[in-house]
C-alpha cells in the first residue's frame, strides 16, 4: 500500500472515531472563551437606567486596517465579536431613538476577551457620545490564569538571542527547564506544553518542543515577525488542548493601511564581552560569544486600502560562538601517572592527546529566515490570512549547542542543520451578526539532520574526558516531520450564551534515520579520575588484552541497517464551550474537550522471550481523554475582579518515546551490552581472571561497523579500532518497550486570583495555582527478577571511617536469560504543585510600562524527569525499580522563589524651553529585566556501581540509554541538596533620531548580565563512589571493612561549578544595534 493511500485510509477511520465523540461534546456544549491567534471584544449595552438594550447595532472597526465587523446585541443586551485580529479598535453603538456611542483607542491583545460595556443615552438628550479613553486596566471578562506580553515589551525589552518565546520567562507560574530555553509550567515537564502561532500548532511532535527546539536553532520565527503572545498557565479554554503544562499563544504581525517597516543590525564583539569563569580556571581565555551579528528588516502596508495587506520579514543570523571543552578533574592531566607497563613515550602521547581535547573550538552559526504574509478582506463577510515561514540553519560543531561541554571533546560533536517550512492559512466567515466561523489549515515540514566529526567508538573516561563519535550521530533525518493540520471553530451568540464548537485534526508523518549507539560506547568508571585514566591508558595500547573498561554497548540494525522508522501519527481533538454571562458582572465559562493520539502499533515486536513480547507488542491508545473545563470572572466592585477556574488537561506522549518501542525494541535496533561494573583487581591493579565474558571485545574494537567515517586509531601509536564480531549471545540483547497500559499524562489544575486596580493606571493581582499531574512516565528494567538478597554498604569518610551503613535490595537474576535489559515505560509518577503568584503591572501609558511577577512555589513528585532529559526513555532512575515510593520528594523542577521585573520607560521632557536641549533630552527609551530565582534541588549520584547486571548500588539501575548507570547515592534522598540560584539583570538604552516625517534612526546599546554576576548554571552531581574492600585502599581498607564502601567522590567535589554559560545566561555580553524605522 502506498504512503498516500495508507494516510487517507487511516485518516478517514480516525476522523470517524473523533466525529462520533465530537457529536457528544457538541451536544454537551460547555467550555472557556479564549481564541488561538485572535482576540474577542464583548460586553453589555444598556440605557441610562441600566436596563439591557436588545437590537443594538455595534460596528467594531480595526483602526489599523479599516476592516469592520457588525454585530447585534441579544435580548439580554449582550454582544460578542470573536476572531478579531489583535490590534487597535473602535466600537460604535447605534440604535434608533438612542444617541450613538463611539468608544475609541482600544487595544485588543491575542487570546484576550476585552470587555467593553456601554450605556446609551436617549437621542432626545444628545445625538452622539464619543468616548476617547484607553483600554480598561482590568480585564473583567478573563477567567483563566494567563498573562499577555504585548508588542511594547516584545519590541523594547533586551532579548538575549531575540527568541520570542524566551519572553515567557517574564510571566508567573513558570520556571526554566534546564538552561536552553525549555519552560516548565506548574511543575510539569517542559515537553508537555503546546506552542501556537496564528492559531496553528507550532510543536515538533518527535521531540515535543517548539520547532527548532531549545537546543537547536536559535529561533524559527524572527522576533520582527511576532506581534505579541499570551502565556497561559492554568484553566485555559477547551479550545486549547494536547498540553498537560502550559500554552504559548503567539500571533504574527500584519500589514495595515499605512506602510511601516524597519531595518535592523545587532552586533556583539569579543573585546566588549566578559570571559567565561569556568573557562578561565582552566586556562581558556576566550568569550563564549566571540562575535554575533543579526540583521534584516520587515515591511508591511496596503496593496488595496481597507482590503488587501502585505507583511514581509527577512532575518539573518551569524554567530561565532566557540564551544568550551573543560574537564572536572582537579588533577591536571600532566600530573596523572601511568601504570608500569605503559612506557614513558606512550604515557606522554596519551596525555598529550587528552590535553588536546580541551580548550575553545570554533563554531560558526548561519541562519536565514524569510516570512511573507498576506491579509485579504475578500468581502464584508470573509477575511483570509496566509503566511509562510522559511528557515535554514547550519552550524558546524553545533550538534552540542552548549556554551560549555564537560568531560567531552570536539570529536563528540557534529554539524547541525535545520530546515523549517511552515504555511498557515486562516479563513474567517461572518455567517450573521451573531455567528462566525473560523477555518484553519497548516502544512509544514521540520527537517533536522546532523553529521559527525569522528568515527566510533565513543569513549567516556569518568571524571576526566570523552572522545569519539557520540552515540546520537550521524542523523540523516531526525526527524523529517511533515504536519497537515485542519481546524474549524463555529461561534454563535444566543441570549446570554456564546457557544463555540470546534475540531482540530493533526496528521503527522515521521521519518527517522538514526542508529543510536551504533558507534559502540566504552565507559571507564572504576573509581577516581586517576584510576580511570590508568585503565584507559593501558587499553588504548591494548596492554593486558585491552580489557580494563567497565562497560561496552553497541547497537546493530539487521533490518534497515540505519535505524530507520516511518509512520503516521494523528492527534485529533474536538471541543465545545459555553460562555454564559449570568449578569453584567458575573461570567461563567464551562467547556468540554476530547483528544486522542493515534500511533501505529510496533511492526515487529520482540519475541525473544515472553516478557519481551509482552512489553514490545502494544502501544496503548487512550480513547477516554474527556477534559472538563470551568472558569468564572466576578466583578466584585468597580476596579476589583475575582476569577478562578478548574480544568483537566491531557498532554501528548513524545513520538520519540513511541519510536523506541517501534525501532529500538531489540528487533530493528539490537543493543548488545557488556556490563562489567566495578571489577576486583589483583595486587597489580589488574582485573582478576573471569572479569570479562569470552565475547567481550578488546578495546577499542567494535562488534559492527559504526555509521559515519571509517574507523581508525585515536592518535598516532594508539591501537586502531577494528570491526571484530565476537558473536555475543542473543541473551545479552537489550530492548526498549512500554507497559501495555501506558497512558498519556494529564493535569488537574485549579486557580483563584484577585485583581485590584490601583492608582496610577496600575493593577495588583494575587493568585493561587494548584496542580496535580498524573501518569507521568518512568522507565525501569522489567527483566529483573525480584531481589532475593540484600547488600549492606559502609558509608565512609575520606579516611575510611564508617559513618553509617545502608542496606538495599540487590538484584542478581533476570526474569529470563533469553533477553538482556528491558527498559520499559510506566505511566505511574504523580506530582503536586502549589504556588502563590503576585503580579504588579502597568500597561504602557505616558511613557512607562511595568510588569513585575513574583512566584512562590513548591513542587513534589515521585521521580518526574525534567523536560530537558525527558524525550525517548527519559527518566529519573529510581534507586530501587520496584519501590518507586522511595523516590517521592522534591521535584527536579521545584523552584521555590522566582521574581522577574520588567520595565520600559520613554520619558517625555516638555518643560525645557530651549529647542536644542529639548531635542537632546527626548527620544530616549530605557528598558530592562531583572531576574532573581532560587535553584533547583540537586541529587547526589554515584560515580560507579558494583554489579554486572544493571547499575547502581542495587544492581538494578538503567540510564535513559538502556545501559548501566551509577544511580543515586542510597544514604540520602533524591534531590536532597539545594542547587545554586540565579541573579541577572539585562538592560537596554536607545535613542531615536527623527530623520524625515515618519523615518527615525534608533541607536541601541544592550547589556546582558549587566553586573557580570557569576551564575552557577551547572554543577557536578557526582557525590560518591563505590569502592571494593582492598588492602591497598585508604578509603575502604579490607582490614576494617567486609562490606563494600560508599566514599566521597573527590576527583571533582560534589556541586563543583561546571558551567557558567548557557543559551539563556552567561558572563556579561554587550550588544550595539541600529534600527531604521519608517
Amino acid at each position: 500500500m502506498s504512503i498516500s493511500s495508507r494516510f487517507w485510509r487511516q485518516s478517514l477511520k480516525a476522523v470517524r472515531t473523533t466525529a462520533m465523540v465530537g457529536a457528544l461534546v457538541a451536544a454537551a456544549a460547555p467550555l472557556s472563551a479564549q481564541t488561538a491567534g485572535y482576540g474577542t471584544i464583548s460586553g453589555t449595552i444598556t440605557d441610562a437606567s441600566n436596563a439591557a438594550l436588545p437590537g443594538v447595532s455595534l460596528r467594531i472597526v480595526d483602526t489599523d486596517t479599516g476592516i469592520a465587523r457588525t454585530v447585534t446585541t441579544t435580548e439580554a443586551g449582550d454582544y460578542r465579536a470573536d476572531f478579531l485580529q489583535p490590534g487597535h479598535y473602535e466600537v460604535i453603538a447605534s440604535k434608533s431613538g438612542f444617541a450613538e456611542v463611539d468608544r475609541k483607542n482600544l487595544l485588543l491583545m491575542v487570546g484576550q476577551n476585552l470587555g467593553i460595556s456601554l450605556a446609551m443615552p436617549l437621542e432626545s438628550v444628545q445625538s452622539s457620545v464619543t468616548v476617547t479613553s484607553e483600554t480598561p486596566i482590568i480585564d473583567t471578562e478573563k477567567t483563566e490564569a494567563s498573562q499577555d506580553v504585548g508588542e511594547k515589551l516584545v519590541r523594547n525589552l533586551p532579548s538575549n538571542g531575540r527568541r520570542y518565546d524566551n519572553f515567557v520567562l517574564l510571566t508567573p507560574n513558570v520556571a526554566p527547564d534546564g538552561n536552553t530555553g525549555l519552560i516548565s509550567y506548574r511543575g510539569v515537564s517542559g515537553i508537555y506544553n503546546t506552542n501556537l502561532i496564528d492559531g496553528a500548532n507550532n510543536n515538533q511532535a518527535f521531540f515535543s518542543e517548539a520547532r527548532g527546539r531549545s537546543i537547536g536553532a536559535p529561533y524559527v520565527y524572527s522576533l520582527d515577525s511576532i506581534s505579541e503572545f499570551q502565556s497561559e498557565a492554568s484553566a485555559y479554554s477547551a479550545e486549547f488542548g494536547q498540553a498537560a503544562g502550559g500554552q504559548i499563544n503567539a500571533v504574527t504581525r500584519s500589514g495595515t493601511n499605512i506602510t511601516h517597516g524597519d531595518l535592523f543590525y545587532y552586533l556583539r564583539y569579543p573585546s566588549l564581552n566578559a570571559l567565561d569563569p569556568v573557562g578561565k580556571t582552566q586556562g581558556i581565555f576566550t568569550q563564549t560569544v566571540h562575535q554575533q551579528q543579526q540583521f534584516g528588516g520587515s515591511v508591511g502596508g496596503p496593496i488595496i486600502k481597507d482590503k488587501l495587506f502585505y507583511f514581509f520579514t527577512y532575518d539573518g543570523f551569524r554567530k561565532v560562538n566557540p564551544i568550551l571543552y573543560t574537564t572536572t578533574s582537579k588533577t591536571p592531566i600532566a600530573d596523572l601517572t601511568c601504570p608500569a607497563n605503559v612506557s614513558g613515550t606512550q604515557c606522554a602521547d596519551a596525555k598529550s592527546y587528552l590535553e588536546s581535547l580541551f580548550g575553545a573550538y570554533p563554531r560558526l552559526l548561519k541562519q536565514d529566515i524569510f516570512f511573507p504574509k498576506l491579509d485579504y478582506q475578500l468581502n464584508p463577510a470573509n477575511h483570509i490570512s496566509a503566511d509562510f515561514n522559511w528557515q535554514n540553519f547550519h552550524e558546524p560543531n553545533g550538534y552540542n549547542s552548549s556554551a560549555t561541554a564537560v568531560n567531552s571533546s570536539p570529536s563528540q560533536n557534529g554539524t547541525a542543520n535545520f530546515h523549517e517550512r511552515i504555511a498557515i492559512v486562516n479563513w474567517n466567515t461572518v455567517i450573521s451578526n451573531r455567528s462566525i466561523n473560523q477555518a484553519l489549515f497548516q502544512w509544514s515540514r521540520d527537517l533536522e539532520t546532523a553529521t559527525t566529526n569522528s568515527p566510533g567508538p565513543a569513549v567516556s573516561i569518568s571524571g576526566l574526558a570523552g572522545y569519539g563519535e557520540t552515540s546520537a550521530l550521524p542523523r540523516a533525518a531526525f526527524p523529517d516531520e511533515h504536519r497537515w493540520e485542519v481546524g474549524d471553530i463555529y461561534s454563535t451568540t444566543r441570549a446570554r450564551h456564546t457557544i463555540k464548537v470546534g475540531v482540530d485534526l493533526n496528521f503527522i508523518h515521521e521519518l527517522l534515520i538514526n542508529l543510536f549507539q551504533g558507534d559502540g560506547s566504552y565507559s571507564y568508571f572504576q573509581g577516581s579520575a586517576q584510576t580511570n585514566f590508568s585503565n584507559w591508558v593501558q587499553d588504548i595500547y591494548q596492554l593486558g588484552g585491552g580489557q580494563h573498561y567497565n562497560g561496552f554497548t553497541q547497537v546493530n540494525d539487521p533490518i534497515t541497517h540505519e535505524g530507520k522508522d516511518d509512520f503516521w501519527n494523528k492527534d485529533l481533538g474536538v471541543f465545545a464551550e459555553d460562555s454564559w454571562k449570568v449578569t453584567s458582572k458575573f461570567l461563567v465559562n464551562a467547556g468540554l474537550r476530547y483528544d486522542v493520539q493515534l500511533v501505529p502499533q510496533p511492526p515487529r515486536p520482540n519475541v525473544s522471550s515472553t516478557i519481551a513480547n509482552y512489553y514490545t507488542s502494544d502501544i496503548n491508545i487512550d480513547y477516554h481523554e474527556l477534559q472538563p473545563r470551568v472558569g468564572f470572572s466576578w466583578q466584585v466592585m468597580p476596579g476589583t475582579v475575582l476569577r478562578g477556574g478548574y480544568g483537566l488537561f491531557y498532554g501528548l506522549t513524545s513520538n520519540s518515546t513511541y519510536y523506541t518501542i517501534r525501532s529500538e525494541n531489540g528487533v530493528f535496533q539490537q543493543q548488545y551490552n557488556v556490563s562489567v561494573g566495578v571489577f576486583k583487581t589483583d595486587a597489580n591493579g589488574q582485573p582478576v581472571a573471569g572479569t570479562y565474558p569470552s565475547y567481550a571485545p578488546a578495546f577499542p574494537n567494535v562488534f559492527f561497523t559504526p555509521p559515519g567515517p571509517p574507523v581508525g586509531a585515536a592518535f598516532a601509536g594508539a591501537a586502531p579500532t577494528q570491526v571484530i564480531n565476537t558473536n555475543p549471545p542473543l541473551g545479552v540483547l537489550s530492548a526498549r518497550g512500554l507497559d501495555p497500559h501506558f497512558l498519556n499524562p494529564y493535569s488537574h489544575s485549579t486557580d483563584v486570583t484577585l485583581e485590584q486596580q490601583l492608582p496610577g493606571k496600575m493593577s495588583l493581582s494575587i493568585g493561587w495555582v494548584g496542580n496535580r499531574a498524573m501518569r507521568l512516565p518512568v522507565f525501569i528494567d522489567t527483566n529483573l527478577a525480584r531481589a532475593t538478597q540484600t547488600r549492606t554498604y559502609d558509608i565512609v569518610n575520606g579516611q575510611g571511617q564508617t559513618q553509617s551503613t545502608v542496606t538495599v535490595p540487590f538484584y542478581t537474576d533476570r526474569v529470563t536469560p533469553d533477553t538482556g535489559s528491558l527498559l520499559t515505560g510506566f505511566s505511574v509518577v504523580n506530582s503536586w504543585y502549589n504556588s502563590m503568584a503576585v503580579t504588579l503591572q502597568r500597561p504602557f501609558a505616558n511613557g512607562l510600562e511595568v510588569l513585575f511577577n513574583y512566584t512562590w512555589a513548591k513542587a513534589i513528585d515521585g521521580g518526574q524527569v525534567s523536560g530537558v532529559n525527558g524525550t525517548f526513555n527519559g527518566t529519573d532512575t529510581p534507586l530501587d525499580p520496584f519501590n518507586l515510593k522511595a523516590e517521592y520528594g522534591r521535584s527536579d523542577l521545584d523552584m521555590r522563589n522566582r521574581f522577574v521585573g520588567s520595565l520600559v520607560y520613554s520619558p517625555q521632557v516638555n518643560f525645557i524651553q530651549q529647542r536644542e536641549l529639548r531635542y537632546l533630552a527626548n527620544g530616549w527609551t530605557f528598558a530592562g529585566t531583572a531576574t532573581e530565582q532560587t535553584g533547583f534541588p540537586v541529587t547526589a549520584f554515584m560515580a560507579n556501581s558494583p554489579g554486572k547486571l544493571d547499575g547502581g548500588v542495587t544492581n538494578g539501575d538503567l540510564s535513559l540509554f538502556n545501559s548501566p548507570t551509577g544511580g543515586r547515592a542510597p544514604q540520602v534522598s533524591r534531590n536532597a541538596f539545594p542547587g545554586p540560584g540565579l541573579h541577572n539583570i539585562d538592560f537596554r538604552t536607545s535613542r531615536s533620531f527623527p530623520l524625515h516625517d515618519q523615518i527615525h534612526l534608533e541607536i541601541l546599546a544592550e547589556a546582558f548580565n549587566l553586573l557580570n554576576q557569576q551564575n552557577r548554571l551547572a554543577v557536578s552531581t557526582t557525590g560518591f563512589q563505590y569502592l571494593n574492600p582492598s588492602t591497598t585502599s585508604a578509603s575502604c581498607p579490607s582490614t576494617a571493612h567486609s562490606n563494600g564502601c560508599i566514599a566521597p567522590y573527590t576527583s571533582t567535589p560534589f556541586e563543583t561549578t561546571t558551567a557558567t554559560s548557557s543559551v539563556l545566561y552567561g558572563p556579561r555580553q554587550l550588544q550595539f544595534s541600529a534600527k531604521l524605522n519608517f
